[in-house]
């Protein structure tokens, strides 16, 4: 049984997750995965690994037109993007969790943290020229170690920090040279700045450590890592509320109100907004009808996916995807 809406949660006990794909689709924002949400194919990308194989990337993300508009999302991932702002920007518009959280301009230079948890999309005005180094939280928790502190989990930079940082700046001008013409001899180079840049970050900007003061009533951060992951891995067969539960070792009320004090919305209406996010993807092939992505993406209908898209971004699909031909037409001129 397939949930309609937000208010049949409980009465059908049944969540059921998009379509077969999402897993290979949000494995890293970097590379190919990063440039999908720039609506750019195969930009230039750096890769090394922590220690323990963790892995880290930098990704060269350039637009040369004015009114470029909205980012698709850039996955739901327990990582960070830390972008170091190689241009100006007049105008900085970014939306983390369906909520605008910052409009301002920022200075060539400087350096903004997103949180990839929070699903953010951004708005940009200006040609821009960034790099994005691509950080997991578990990366930043294993330098914290090496550097003989408690495990950081979090970095302390709220969306909305606009900052110099000569560290940062110094590490994306030396690598700036090696995209497009790295070689095994650079790659050693490449691994000690980006596993050092981790190292700094772990540093200079490690927020809460491990042991987070939980929130009365909320899920713990494994609880809540594991409905999250079950509710990504779980195709059309669906996930019930119970069988998370269960694997949490709550009941199902404990484990729906625990979720909603833990990220702001239902089990329910987190995967709703987690379809969106694939729905965004696949509406960048112009051959795909809205009715096909909508079936594609777990919606009952294409009714129930427009209502719910336009809901979450503001704007019908259709508009949407207009504005994406839009942008592919001056970025060809």
């Amino acid at each position: 049984m397939r949930v309609n809406s937000i208010e049949d949660e409980f009465s059908s006990r049944m969540l059921d997750d998009p379509g077969s794909g999402e897993a290979h689709m949000y494995c890293g924002a970097y590379g190919d995965r990063l440039g999908r949400s720039f609506h750019l194919s195969n930009p230039p990308v750096l890769h090394s690994q922590t220690r323990r194989g963790v892995r880290l990337a930098v990704t060269e993300v350039r637009i040369d037109q004015s009114g470029y508009g909205m980012t698709s999302p850039m996955g739901n991932d327990d990582a960070y993007l830390v972008c170091l702002n190689m241009r100006k920007q007049s105008t900085h518009e970014l939306w983390c969790d369906g909520r605008s959280v910052c409009s301002t301009s920022y200075d060539g230079g400087t350096t903004y943290v997103l949180d990839l948890r929070r699903d953010p999309i951004a708005y940009i005005s200006d040609p821009m020229h960034s790099l994005y180094f691509y950080m997991p939280r578990q990366a930043i928790g294993e330098a914290s170690v090496e550097l003989g502190k408690t495990r950081i989990i979090d970095l302390a930079i709220q969306p909305d920090q606009c900052f110099p940082d000569t560290i940062i700046n110094s590490i994306g001008q030396t690598l700036l040279p090696i995209f497009n013409r790295a070689t095994a001899a650079k790659q050693t180079l490449v691994d000690h700045l980006l596993q050092g840049l981790c190292t700094y970050m772990a540093s200079t900007y490690g927020g809460s450590s491990e042991r987070p003061e939980i929130v009365r009533g909320a899920l713990a951060p494994w609880q809540q890592r594991q409905v999250t992951q079950m509710m990504r891995e779980r195709v059309f067969e669906g996930i019930s509320i119970n069988e998370m539960a269960e694997a949490c070792g709550l009941s199902a009320g404990a484990l729906a109100r625990g979720f909603k004090k833990s990220t702001g919305m239902s089990p329910h209406q987190w995967l709703l907004s987690h379809r969106v996010d694939l729905a965004l993807e696949l509406m960048a092939d112009p051959d795909v009808s809205l009715a096909e992505i909508a079936f594609n993406t777990g919606f009952s209908d294409q009714s129930h996916f427009s209502r719910v898209f336009t809901q979450k971004m503001g704007v019908a699909p259709g508009a949407w995807r207009k504005s994406l031909a839009n942008n592919k037409r001056v970025e060809a001129a």
